[in-house]
């Protein structure tokens, strides 16, 4: 049973223990009105922004894709830090990233992966950079931010058995489900509200049925449906699910019984769960994860070979064939992407990693691919970047470089270090 835990936490403004001012997220809006330092210098410097081919009105003051999607500059963040977290390789502790809801409260969790799995969500009031709940589970990551508070799947024991809660902006549980069934904990956002829940189901002949439930955001479930192939113990259990902003369900799954080696079968289910036809879907490349295209349909990302990650292509609503990726999101491979403006346009999210500037510049593209401007958030000096992200509300929260974290008692309880710009994609 998921169970409140109560953690020592210091709410830090540079080097200094206290509270930070900050605007709200202020109201809520869809995906950004979905895993830094500002206003100083280059920091908050914006590029490619309201010339030609980048960005605002051309044609002689026709209106252009671009139009309110232009980003301005971020400004000084906000910041906080969560204390006293063990992070040592030994242990297997790691700060993840943060998700926000649609009234601007952020969610951040420190997840042990060692003998004894154990999640930590702290949840921050955007106003005062405060913690102002936390919540403590097994297992359970990650959380999907709602129009208010937050949902997300629980995976108790070796096996996970699964179940999933439903908290409000500040970690209040609303809701617990029954637990029921086995699985990977995967768990989709659905852009209308709510989630789609993947789980197993294993027969005593040892033959697994995997389900999906819709679940609203209160914890309902909307329809079940099973995948209709059957899977033996030795069949692998790959599948990947996405949801349009239309609410339709994409499932794909391996079905080498179906079509043979490597290869994926694919079927759409309605808003309201009803099941279109299978279909052929892909062959040869391993899926990893959908995102929402503007208006309807689905991007998927994936993996043609060992660490080459590449946008594999796109699905029209129910089509039931992929097409290629566009040539904008074909030559980003190495970004993620999320919905801002009320679902106007994207914003390309540079993965983590090594650069000669400890930056990250996040791309702004109209739903036709036009590039409409970027946005650099700054750390300054150089560094490993960390997770930024684009929240429900449009907030920008970017988790600050593990090398720059402060330990005690030879590398025990470390900090976590965010930093954010309320309703910055709003």
């Amino acid at each position: 049973m998921a169970k409140q835990l109560a953690v020592t936490l210091c709410i830090t403004l540079a080097a200094a223990c206290g509270s930070v001012s900050g605007s709200s997220g202020g109201t809520t809006n869809m995906d950004g009105g979905s895993g830094g330092d500002g206003g100083t210098g280059r920091d908050g410097g914006v590029t490619d922004g309201g010339t030609g081919r980048d960005g605002g009105a051309t044609d002689g003051g026709k209106p252009s894709e671009c139009d309110g999607l232009m980003p301005g500059a971020p400004g000084a963040p906000s910041q906080f830090a969560l204390a006293n977290l063990d992070l040592t390789e030994w242990a297997g502790g790691t700060c993840y990233p943060a998700e926000t809801d649609g009234t601007g409260h952020i969610a951040v969790s420190w997840q042990k992966g060692s003998l004894e799995l154990t999640s930590l969500f702290f949840f921050i009031d955007p106003a005062s950079a405060t913690v102002v709940g936390s919540y403590g589970v097994y297992s359970m990551y990650p959380l999907i931010g709602q129009a208010s508070g937050f949902i997300g799947g629980v995976c108790n024991g070796a096996r996970c058995s699964e179940n999933y809660v439903v908290l409000d902006p500040s970690g209040r549980q609303l809701y617990e489900s029954p637990t029921n069934g086995t699985g990977d904990n995967e768990n989709v956002n659905d852009p209308t509200g709510g989630m789609v829940h993947v789980r197993y189901s294993v027969a005593a002949a040892g033959v697994t049925t995997i389900y999906l439930d819709a679940i609203d955001a209160a914890g309902n479930i909307r329809w079940t449906q099973a995948v209709p192939d059957m899977f033996a113990s030795t069949d692998s259990f790959g599948i990947q699910v996405g949801v349009d902003r239309q609410g339709n369900v994409l499932a794909i799954w391996m079905s080498e019984r179906r079509y043979g080696a490597k290869t994926w079968a694919g079927q759409w289910f309605n808003h309201a769960g009803t099941a279109g036809q299978v279909f052929h879907a892909l062959t040869g490349v391993f899926p990893e994860r959908f995102y929402e295209r503007t208006g309807s349909g689905l991007f998927l990302a994936g993996f043609t070979g060992p660490n080459q990650r590449a946008w594999l292509g796109q699905f029209d609503a129910k089509a039931t064939s992929m097409l290629q990726p566009p040539e904008w999101l074909a030559s980003r491979p190495n970004a993620t992407l999320h919905m801002v403006h009320d679902g106007k346009g994207y914003a390309m999210l540079p993965m983590p990693g090594t650069t000669g500037a400890c930056e990250q510049r996040v791309e702004v593209i109209g739903a036709g691919g036009t590039k409409c401007g970027s946005s650099t958030f700054d750390m300054g000096g150089s560094c490993t970047t960390n997770s930024i992200i684009v929240g429900y509300d449009g907030t920008v929260v970017q988790q600050g470089p593990r090398e720059r974290e402060t330990c005690t008692h030879i590398g025990h309880e470390c900090t976590c270090s965010y930093r954010y710009w309320p309703g910055f994609f709003r």
